[in-house]
């Protein structure tokens, strides 16, 4: 699978996953299996790949952009021969599909079965174990119960569906958080956006650059703006709500930064709230809306399903009062 150019760039925060990956590679007894989780959009797909980098090629552990240029070539046409990455595919109409083929996953186990045609190590990246059903989880299970000499599975997780108990047991788990402020900007900057930009999609979805610019352009924007200033009154008029959500559902991109917008608020209502029902109440909410979201993704849920979905889970919330 061919990857965006723009995926390989330098891996900005995360720290102490990039140190404890790099002592494992140095150590000679590195995990077979990585279980990156943490919400989409802070790099988690990004830091996939430069540990893949770094494993095919002869990488100083900067993770910077310059790092394996050659490897890096070979990434981005999709050639590399001992490197699998495995993604929800595009229909004809150049949508991606809602779940990854259970086959793709299937056909890890020859591909691993093979030695590294380059000499190094064999790696593939699963983005994300989320678009997966029960029969990919499955086959990724197989994978990880007979790990082969020299190869390295990636496994990326964004906390929207439940994993199987045996695959995180057979796994070395690295929980990775939103970036600082600082963290997101530097980010967005590198991304070739202004100041003025990075700090308008910085809010859109805080600690996730990533998420950020997948929501980016005016529609979004102003639909998760308009969300956030509804959701404040919530708690005594749903109509700027109801108004808010409805025009949101024009689009996808619009729809999902709204929604999005509308959970992130939720859930800082929760954390905030002194009163510990009400507190639940913001929390089962912002719970119930992720669900809604995953859903969308999912099934390619209609946009009218979806936005009569979280407005039912707003209707409570109008109904008590509560903010």
């Amino acid at each position: 699978m061919q990857v965006d150019p723009s995926e390989l760039g330098a891996v900005i925060g995360h720290e102490a996953a990039k140190r404890e990956f790099l002592e494992g590679a140095a150590s000679g007894r590195l995990h077979h299996g990585w279980l990156l989780r943490g919400p989409r959009g802070i790099g988690k797909s990004r830091l996939a790949l430069q540990f893949a980098m770094h494993l095919l090629g002869s990488g100083d552990g900067s993770f910077s952009a310059n790092e394996n240029f050659a490897v890096g070539k070979l990434i981005v046409a999709g050639s590399h021969p001992d490197l699998r990455i495995i993604r929800r595919p595009v229909d004809d109409a150049g949508k991606q599909k809602a779940e990854i083929p259970v086959d793709s996953v299937r056909q890890l186990s020859e591909f691993f079965s093979l030695k590294p045609a380059m000499g190094g190590w064999r790696v593939a990246i699963i983005d994300a174990l989320d678009e997966l059903n029960r029969f990919g989880s499955n086959a990724i299970l197989k994978t990880l119960e007979e790990p082969p000499a020299r190869a390295v599975l990636f496994l990326i997780s964004h906390g929207e569906q439940l994993l199987l108990p045996t695959i995180r047991s057979r796994c070395h788990e690295v929980r990775l958080v939103a970036l600082s402020e600082t963290e997101t900007m530097s980010a967005l900057v590198q991304s070739g956006r202004s100041t003025g930009e990075a700090e308008k999609m910085a809010r859109l979805a805080p600690g996730r650059p990533g998420r950020a610019v997948q929501l980016e352009g005016d529609d979004t924007l102003s639909a998760a703006s308009a969300a956030v200033d509804a959701l404040r009154g919530l708690g005594s008029d749903g109509r700027a709500f109801h108004v808010a959500l409805m025009q949101a559902g024009k689009s996808d991109a619009a729809l999902s930064a709204a929604l999005e917008s509308i959970r992130n608020g939720l859930q800082v209502r929760a954390r905030r709230e002194l009163d510990p029902v009400m507190a639940g109440g913001w929390a089962d909410a912002a719970l119930q809306l992720m669900r809604v979201e995953a859903e969308a993704r999912g099934l390619n849920q209609d946009r009218a399903q979806t936005v009569a979905a979280a407005l039912a889970i707003a209707a409570p919330l109008v109904q008590s009062g509560g903010g």
